[in-house]
């Protein structure tokens, strides 16, 4: 009797993280992003303001282009209010699914490869559906952290 009730809530867990297993071990259920209004038009340079108001977060490039499934670079500059360069700071970016409750295992390294202008590697978005993709930023010396959410709908 407890191998049937196992299984009943495997599958069900499975279900709620997208489905059955590809031969890749990836989710995939199949959804689809037309009908999740959500997720951001990407395009290269798209920028926001960070929630503090502090700084900018410009998405400038990402491969693959717009964000997929699977292991992407972002290449990223980030300006203060001035429009000064962010030099220095301590950058992350972190992946999180809202509707599941969870994020990647994979953490992103991020390299400032010139002043104010950060590669993270790899920003992994390892299942298909609705992704939340925080980028913090923490100025060298004292000044205060600002972060943005980019908002993307991977598709299957």
């Amino acid at each position: 009797m407890r191998a049937p009730v196992f299984a009943a809530i495997v599958t069900l867990a499975l279900g709620a993280c997208g489905g059955s297993k590809t031969g890749e071990g990836v989710p995939d259920a199949g959804y689809d992003c037309a009908t999740d209004t959500r997720g951001e038009t990407f395009s290269a340079g798209m920028s926001k303001a960070g929630t503090q108001g502090l700084m900018t977060f410009k998405l400038m490039s990402s491969t693959p282009a717009p964000p997929a499934r699977g292991d992407n670079t972002w290449e990223l500059d980030i300006v203060d209010s001035t429009g000064a360069p962010v030099a220095g700071a301590t950058v992350t970016v972190v992946p999180f699914m809202p509707d599941h409750n969870h994020g990647t295992s994979i953490k992103a390294q991020v390299t400032e490869t010139s002043p104010g202008h950060y590669e993270a590697t790899p920003v992994n978005l390892w299942m298909v559906g609705f992704w939340q993709i925080t980028v913090e930023a923490k100025p060298a010396g004292s000044g205060a952290p600002d972060a943005v959410p980019f908002n993307f709908c991977i598709p299957g």
